[in-house]
């Protein structure tokens, strides 16, 4: 459930960026946020290459650590 909200938020976040950001600074931020949006998601660690790579606690650590490390991430481009 942790992946999905944090999936669906940093997608939305991309396309806040994007949209409200001056040019040079929104297209880093939506960027980072787009990657952090694709690593998270759920649906994508169910396939066969990444479904063996991770199992699930290992999985929850990751977009735990995600979670934490996202704010320090943005913050350099901003």
């Amino acid at each position: 459930m942790l992946g999905w909200i944090i999936c669906i938020g940093s997608f939305l976040g991309g396309l806040a960026a994007q949209m409200d950001l001056p040019r040079h600074l929104g297209e880093t931020i939506s960027t980072g946020l787009f990657v952090a949006s694709f690593f998270s998601c759920p649906a994508l660690w169910k396939l066969y290459p990444l479904s063996d790579f991770l199992n699930g606690k290992q999985r929850a650590a990751a977009c735990i650590a995600l979670m934490l490390a996202l704010p320090l991430v943005l913050v350099g481009p901003a």
